[in-house]
Protein backbone atom coordinates (compact mmCIF):
# COMPACT_ATOMS: atom_id res chain seq x y z
CA UNK A 1 0.00 0.00 0.00
CA UNK A 2 1.32 3.42 -0.93
CA UNK A 3 1.48 5.90 1.93
CA UNK A 4 0.41 9.42 1.01
CA UNK A 5 3.03 12.11 1.55
CA UNK A 6 1.00 13.83 4.24
CA UNK A 7 -2.03 13.11 6.35
CA UNK A 8 -5.52 14.45 5.61
CA UNK A 9 -6.08 17.76 7.30
CA UNK A 10 -2.47 18.87 7.04
CA UNK A 11 -1.52 22.10 5.31
CA UNK A 12 -0.06 20.14 2.39
CA UNK A 13 -2.44 19.05 -0.36
CA UNK A 14 -1.34 16.54 -2.96
CA UNK A 15 -4.17 16.31 -5.47
CA UNK A 16 -7.94 16.46 -5.37
CA UNK A 17 -9.35 13.37 -3.67
CA UNK A 18 -5.97 11.78 -2.94
CA UNK A 19 -6.13 12.04 0.87
CA UNK A 20 -9.37 10.39 1.95
CA UNK A 21 -10.45 10.53 5.57
CA UNK A 22 -9.86 7.26 7.42
CA UNK A 23 -13.50 6.96 8.51
CA UNK A 24 -16.79 7.08 6.65
CA UNK A 25 -20.39 7.37 7.70
CA UNK A 26 -22.43 4.31 6.70
CA UNK A 27 -26.20 3.86 6.61
CA UNK A 28 -27.78 0.60 5.42
CA UNK A 29 -31.13 0.28 3.68
CA UNK A 30 -33.00 -3.03 3.48
CA UNK A 31 -36.12 -3.43 1.39
CA UNK A 32 -38.26 -4.77 4.24
CA UNK A 33 -36.76 -2.65 7.02
CA UNK A 34 -36.02 0.75 5.51
CA UNK A 35 -33.12 2.97 6.57
CA UNK A 36 -31.06 1.82 9.54
CA UNK A 37 -29.24 4.00 12.11
CA UNK A 38 -26.01 5.58 10.91
CA UNK A 39 -22.62 4.46 12.14
CA UNK A 40 -19.06 5.65 11.79
CA UNK A 41 -16.63 3.01 10.60
CA UNK A 42 -13.21 2.68 8.96
CA UNK A 43 -13.56 3.58 5.31
CA UNK A 44 -12.60 0.09 4.10
CA UNK A 45 -15.63 -1.32 5.95
CA UNK A 46 -17.86 0.07 3.24
CA UNK A 47 -16.46 -2.08 0.43
CA UNK A 48 -19.08 -3.02 -2.19
CA UNK A 49 -18.94 -6.68 -3.38
CA UNK A 50 -17.95 -7.38 -7.00
CA UNK A 51 -21.29 -9.09 -7.57
CA UNK A 52 -23.31 -6.11 -6.35
CA UNK A 53 -25.79 -4.16 -8.41
CA UNK A 54 -23.51 -1.13 -8.11
CA UNK A 55 -20.57 -2.91 -9.76
CA UNK A 56 -22.47 -5.07 -12.24
CA UNK A 57 -25.18 -2.62 -13.34
CA UNK A 58 -24.01 0.83 -12.28
CA UNK A 59 -26.67 1.18 -9.60
CA UNK A 60 -25.07 4.01 -7.66
CA UNK A 61 -25.37 7.78 -7.33
CA UNK A 62 -23.31 10.36 -5.50
CA UNK A 63 -22.99 14.02 -4.58
CA UNK A 64 -20.06 16.41 -4.34
CA UNK A 65 -20.36 19.19 -1.76
CA UNK A 66 -18.22 21.18 0.63
CA UNK A 67 -17.88 22.19 4.26
CA UNK A 68 -16.06 25.43 5.08
CA UNK A 69 -14.58 26.93 8.22
CA UNK A 70 -15.82 30.47 8.76
CA UNK A 71 -13.86 33.41 10.16
CA UNK A 72 -15.15 32.51 13.64
CA UNK A 73 -13.73 29.00 13.36
CA UNK A 74 -17.17 27.40 13.12
CA UNK A 75 -17.85 24.92 10.32
CA UNK A 76 -20.76 25.18 7.91
CA UNK A 77 -22.09 23.36 4.86
CA UNK A 78 -22.88 25.10 1.58
CA UNK A 79 -26.41 24.46 0.26
CA UNK A 80 -26.85 20.94 1.66
CA UNK A 81 -30.59 21.07 0.96
CA UNK A 82 -29.98 21.38 -2.80
CA UNK A 83 -27.52 18.50 -2.76
CA UNK A 84 -30.06 16.44 -0.83
CA UNK A 85 -32.75 17.18 -3.40
CA UNK A 86 -30.44 16.36 -6.30
CA UNK A 87 -29.38 13.04 -4.77
CA UNK A 88 -33.00 12.13 -4.21
CA UNK A 89 -33.80 12.83 -7.87
CA UNK A 90 -30.74 10.87 -9.03
CA UNK A 91 -31.69 7.89 -6.85
CA UNK A 92 -35.27 7.83 -8.10
CA UNK A 93 -34.08 7.89 -11.72
CA UNK A 94 -32.11 4.66 -11.39
CA UNK A 95 -34.34 2.78 -8.95
CA UNK A 96 -32.44 3.34 -5.71
CA UNK A 97 -34.24 4.04 -2.42
CA UNK A 98 -34.30 7.83 -2.03
CA UNK A 99 -33.10 9.06 1.33
CA UNK A 100 -35.40 11.70 2.87
CA UNK A 101 -33.76 15.06 2.31
CA UNK A 102 -33.88 16.02 5.99
CA UNK A 103 -32.08 12.78 6.88
CA UNK A 104 -29.46 13.41 4.19
CA UNK A 105 -28.63 16.82 5.66
CA UNK A 106 -28.57 15.41 9.19
CA UNK A 107 -26.16 12.64 8.20
CA UNK A 108 -23.85 15.00 6.34
CA UNK A 109 -23.79 17.45 9.24
CA UNK A 110 -23.13 14.69 11.79
CA UNK A 111 -20.31 13.26 9.71
CA UNK A 112 -18.78 16.69 9.22
CA UNK A 113 -18.86 17.33 12.97
CA UNK A 114 -17.02 14.04 13.51
CA UNK A 115 -14.42 15.02 10.89
CA UNK A 116 -14.20 18.70 11.83
CA UNK A 117 -10.45 18.42 12.47
CA UNK A 118 -10.02 17.80 8.73
CA UNK A 119 -11.67 21.05 7.66
CA UNK A 120 -8.87 23.43 6.55
CA UNK A 121 -8.40 26.79 8.28
CA UNK A 122 -10.59 29.63 7.11
CA UNK A 123 -9.66 30.80 3.63
CA UNK A 124 -7.34 27.86 2.93
CA UNK A 125 -9.78 25.43 1.36
CA UNK A 126 -12.67 23.19 2.29
CA UNK A 127 -13.60 19.65 3.27
CA UNK A 128 -14.96 18.03 0.13
CA UNK A 129 -17.75 15.58 0.97
CA UNK A 130 -18.83 12.68 -1.22
CA UNK A 131 -22.21 11.20 -0.16
CA UNK A 132 -22.72 7.98 -2.14
CA UNK A 133 -25.64 5.57 -2.42
CA UNK A 134 -24.93 2.14 -3.91
CA UNK A 135 -26.76 -1.15 -4.44
CA UNK A 136 -24.72 -3.56 -2.29
CA UNK A 137 -26.79 -6.73 -2.77
CA UNK A 138 -25.01 -9.37 -4.86
CA UNK A 139 -27.10 -10.67 -7.76
CA UNK A 140 -26.99 -11.16 -11.51
CA UNK A 141 -30.14 -10.02 -13.26
CA UNK A 142 -31.77 -6.75 -14.22
CA UNK A 143 -33.85 -5.67 -11.23
CA UNK A 144 -33.67 -3.17 -8.38
CA UNK A 145 -31.59 -4.31 -5.43
CA UNK A 146 -33.01 -5.06 -1.98
CA UNK A 147 -29.95 -3.99 0.02
CA UNK A 148 -28.19 -0.64 -0.31
CA UNK A 149 -25.50 1.32 1.50
CA UNK A 150 -25.33 5.09 1.87
CA UNK A 151 -21.84 6.31 2.71
CA UNK A 152 -20.10 9.65 3.10
CA UNK A 153 -16.41 10.06 2.30
CA UNK A 154 -14.32 13.17 2.86
CA UNK A 155 -11.10 14.73 1.62
CA UNK A 156 -9.61 18.14 2.45
CA UNK A 157 -9.05 20.27 -0.65
CA UNK A 158 -7.34 23.61 -1.27
CA UNK A 159 -9.05 26.67 -2.69
CA UNK A 160 -9.87 26.11 -6.38
CA UNK A 161 -7.21 27.31 -8.77
CA UNK A 162 -8.11 30.30 -10.93
CA UNK A 163 -5.97 29.21 -13.90
CA UNK A 164 -7.88 29.31 -17.23
CA UNK A 165 -8.55 26.01 -18.97
CA UNK A 166 -8.95 24.84 -22.57
CA UNK A 167 -11.67 22.59 -23.99
CA UNK A 168 -11.69 20.17 -26.91
CA UNK A 169 -14.90 20.17 -28.95
CA UNK A 170 -16.27 16.60 -28.93
CA UNK A 171 -18.29 15.77 -32.05
CA UNK A 172 -17.99 11.95 -32.07
CA UNK A 173 -18.93 10.86 -28.56
CA UNK A 174 -21.89 12.01 -26.47
CA UNK A 175 -22.24 12.25 -22.73
CA UNK A 176 -26.02 11.82 -22.60
CA UNK A 177 -29.12 11.85 -24.81
CA UNK A 178 -32.70 13.00 -24.18
CA UNK A 179 -34.55 10.43 -22.12
CA UNK A 180 -31.34 9.09 -20.63
CA UNK A 181 -29.72 9.65 -17.24
CA UNK A 182 -27.76 12.81 -18.07
CA UNK A 183 -29.41 14.75 -15.24
CA UNK A 184 -28.55 12.07 -12.65
CA UNK A 185 -25.24 12.23 -10.81
CA UNK A 186 -24.41 8.59 -11.44
CA UNK A 187 -21.08 6.96 -12.17
CA UNK A 188 -22.07 5.80 -15.65
CA UNK A 189 -22.13 9.37 -16.91
CA UNK A 190 -18.55 9.88 -15.81
CA UNK A 191 -17.43 6.55 -17.26
CA UNK A 192 -18.98 7.55 -20.58
CA UNK A 193 -16.98 10.79 -20.59
CA UNK A 194 -13.59 9.38 -19.57
CA UNK A 195 -12.18 8.47 -23.00
CA UNK A 196 -13.10 11.83 -24.51
CA UNK A 197 -11.45 13.60 -21.58
CA UNK A 198 -8.27 11.59 -22.03
CA UNK A 199 -8.20 12.39 -25.73
CA UNK A 200 -8.59 16.07 -24.93
CA UNK A 201 -5.66 15.94 -22.52
CA UNK A 202 -3.53 14.21 -25.18
CA UNK A 203 -4.13 17.29 -27.34
CA UNK A 204 -2.84 19.57 -24.60
CA UNK A 205 -6.30 20.67 -23.45
CA UNK A 206 -7.93 20.22 -20.07
CA UNK A 207 -11.42 18.92 -20.68
CA UNK A 208 -14.21 18.38 -23.20
CA UNK A 209 -16.94 20.62 -24.53
CA UNK A 210 -19.92 18.29 -24.88
CA UNK A 211 -22.47 18.91 -27.63
CA UNK A 212 -26.02 17.60 -28.02
CA UNK A 213 -26.53 13.96 -29.01
CA UNK A 214 -28.50 14.51 -32.24
CA UNK A 215 -27.05 17.46 -34.17
CA UNK A 216 -23.69 17.81 -32.40
CA UNK A 217 -24.33 21.53 -32.55
CA UNK A 218 -25.62 22.80 -29.22
CA UNK A 219 -23.49 23.26 -26.09
CA UNK A 220 -24.28 21.04 -23.12
CA UNK A 221 -21.55 20.76 -20.48
CA UNK A 222 -17.87 21.63 -20.17
CA UNK A 223 -16.19 18.51 -18.88
CA UNK A 224 -17.44 18.08 -15.32
CA UNK A 225 -18.82 21.61 -15.18
CA UNK A 226 -21.80 23.58 -16.37
CA UNK A 227 -20.98 26.22 -18.96
CA UNK A 228 -21.89 29.93 -19.26
CA UNK A 229 -21.29 32.22 -22.25
CA UNK A 230 -21.07 36.00 -22.04
CA UNK A 231 -22.08 37.82 -25.21
CA UNK A 232 -22.58 41.53 -25.75
CA UNK A 233 -24.99 42.64 -23.04
CA UNK A 234 -26.14 39.22 -21.80
CA UNK A 235 -25.13 35.86 -20.37
CA UNK A 236 -26.50 32.51 -21.55
CA UNK A 237 -26.32 28.99 -20.11
CA UNK A 238 -27.83 25.77 -21.54
CA UNK A 239 -31.25 24.85 -20.10
CA UNK A 240 -31.91 21.88 -17.83
CA UNK A 241 -33.49 19.62 -20.42
CA UNK A 242 -32.61 16.30 -18.82
CA UNK A 243 -29.27 15.82 -20.57
CA UNK A 244 -27.06 17.93 -18.29
CA UNK A 245 -26.47 17.90 -14.57
CA UNK A 246 -28.42 20.54 -12.60
CA UNK A 247 -25.36 22.00 -10.92
CA UNK A 248 -25.74 23.58 -7.49
CA UNK A 249 -22.97 26.05 -8.35
CA UNK A 250 -24.76 26.76 -11.65
CA UNK A 251 -27.95 27.55 -9.73
CA UNK A 252 -26.03 29.74 -7.30
CA UNK A 253 -24.37 31.67 -10.14
CA UNK A 254 -27.71 32.29 -11.83
CA UNK A 255 -29.03 33.81 -8.60
CA UNK A 256 -25.88 35.91 -8.14
CA UNK A 257 -25.91 37.18 -11.73
CA UNK A 258 -29.51 38.27 -11.39
CA UNK A 259 -28.67 39.95 -8.10
CA UNK A 260 -25.84 41.81 -9.84
CA UNK A 261 -28.26 43.03 -12.50
CA UNK A 262 -26.64 41.00 -15.27
CA UNK A 263 -29.17 39.86 -17.93
CA UNK A 264 -28.99 36.06 -17.95
CA UNK A 265 -31.09 33.43 -19.69
CA UNK A 266 -31.28 29.66 -19.94
CA UNK A 267 -31.43 28.73 -23.61
CA UNK A 268 -29.80 26.56 -26.23
CA UNK A 269 -26.43 27.82 -27.48
CA UNK A 270 -25.28 26.71 -30.93
CA UNK A 271 -21.55 26.35 -31.51
CA UNK A 272 -21.77 27.96 -34.95
CA UNK A 273 -23.53 30.93 -33.41
CA UNK A 274 -20.57 31.41 -31.07
CA UNK A 275 -18.22 31.32 -34.06
CA UNK A 276 -20.31 34.03 -35.73
CA UNK A 277 -20.44 36.05 -32.50
CA UNK A 278 -16.64 35.90 -32.25
CA UNK A 279 -16.32 37.13 -35.82
CA UNK A 280 -18.57 40.08 -34.94
CA UNK A 281 -16.54 40.80 -31.82
CA UNK A 282 -19.48 39.90 -29.56
CA UNK A 283 -18.10 36.78 -27.82
CA UNK A 284 -16.80 38.10 -24.53
CA UNK A 285 -16.28 35.13 -22.24
CA UNK A 286 -16.87 31.41 -21.66
CA UNK A 287 -16.69 29.97 -18.18
CA UNK A 288 -17.38 26.78 -16.27
CA UNK A 289 -18.98 26.31 -12.85
CA UNK A 290 -18.91 23.37 -10.45
CA UNK A 291 -18.42 22.40 -6.82
CA UNK A 292 -14.77 21.43 -7.26
CA UNK A 293 -13.79 24.27 -9.61
CA UNK A 294 -16.11 27.01 -8.30
CA UNK A 295 -15.88 29.38 -11.30
CA UNK A 296 -13.19 28.96 -13.93
CA UNK A 297 -12.37 30.86 -17.12
CA UNK A 298 -12.33 28.90 -20.39
CA UNK A 299 -9.86 30.73 -22.59
CA UNK A 300 -9.82 28.43 -25.62
CA UNK A 301 -12.23 25.99 -27.28
CA UNK A 302 -10.72 24.02 -30.15
CA UNK A 303 -11.69 21.28 -32.57
CA UNK A 304 -12.72 20.53 -36.14
CA UNK A 305 -11.27 23.71 -37.53
CA UNK A 306 -13.03 25.87 -34.92
CA UNK A 307 -11.06 28.06 -32.57
CA UNK A 308 -12.82 30.15 -29.96
CA UNK A 309 -10.59 32.40 -27.88
CA UNK A 310 -12.55 34.72 -25.59
CA UNK A 311 -10.38 37.49 -24.21
CA UNK A 312 -12.29 38.70 -21.16
CA UNK A 313 -12.23 37.25 -17.63
CA UNK A 314 -14.46 39.92 -16.07
CA UNK A 315 -17.56 37.77 -15.56
CA UNK A 316 -15.62 34.91 -13.95
CA UNK A 317 -13.89 37.34 -11.63
CA UNK A 318 -17.18 38.99 -10.64
CA UNK A 319 -18.89 35.68 -10.00
CA UNK A 320 -16.00 34.25 -8.03
CA UNK A 321 -15.75 37.45 -5.98
CA UNK A 322 -19.46 37.18 -5.21
CA UNK A 323 -19.63 33.42 -4.57
CA UNK A 324 -16.49 32.53 -2.61
CA UNK A 325 -17.06 34.99 0.28
CA UNK A 326 -20.56 33.59 0.76
CA UNK A 327 -19.24 30.04 0.65
CA UNK A 328 -16.48 30.54 3.21
CA UNK A 329 -18.38 32.93 5.49
CA UNK A 330 -16.63 36.22 4.75
CA UNK A 331 -19.75 37.88 3.36
CA UNK A 332 -23.40 38.07 4.43
CA UNK A 333 -25.58 35.20 3.29
CA UNK A 334 -28.80 36.79 1.99
CA UNK A 335 -29.93 33.55 0.33
CA UNK A 336 -29.56 31.34 3.41
CA UNK A 337 -27.11 29.02 1.66
CA UNK A 338 -24.84 28.37 4.65
CA UNK A 339 -25.89 25.80 7.26
CA UNK A 340 -23.82 25.51 10.44
CA UNK A 341 -23.19 21.87 11.24
CA UNK A 342 -23.77 22.51 14.96
CA UNK A 343 -27.28 23.72 14.18
CA UNK A 344 -28.39 20.42 12.61
CA UNK A 345 -29.78 17.76 14.92
CA UNK A 346 -27.92 14.45 14.80
CA UNK A 347 -29.77 11.44 13.34
CA UNK A 348 -31.29 9.03 15.85
CA UNK A 349 -28.64 6.69 17.24
CA UNK A 350 -25.78 8.55 15.60
CA UNK A 351 -24.16 9.94 18.77
CA UNK A 352 -23.99 6.56 20.48
CA UNK A 353 -22.67 4.80 17.40
CA UNK A 354 -20.12 7.51 16.68
CA UNK A 355 -18.77 7.09 20.18
CA UNK A 356 -18.27 3.38 19.52
CA UNK A 357 -16.30 3.97 16.29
Amino acid sequence: MTTPPSAPGSRTHFGFGAALAAHALLVEHRANEGWQPARMAPRQTGAVPMGSGAVQYGLSVFEGMKAFRGPDGKVHLFRPDRHAARMRASAERICLPPMPEQDFVAHVAAFTRAQEHLVPPHGQGALYLRPTLAAAEEFLGMRPATYHVFAILATPVPRPASKPIGLAIEREMVRAAPGGVGAAKTGGNYAASMLAAERAKAKGLDQVLWLDAFEHRYLEEAGVMNVFVALDGRVVTPPLDGTILPGVTRESCLALLRGLGVPVSEERIALDELVAAQQRGQLREILGTGTAACVVTIDRVLGGGIELRPTSTELAQRLRAALEPIQDGRAPDPHGWRVKVDAVRAPAGMAERSAEA
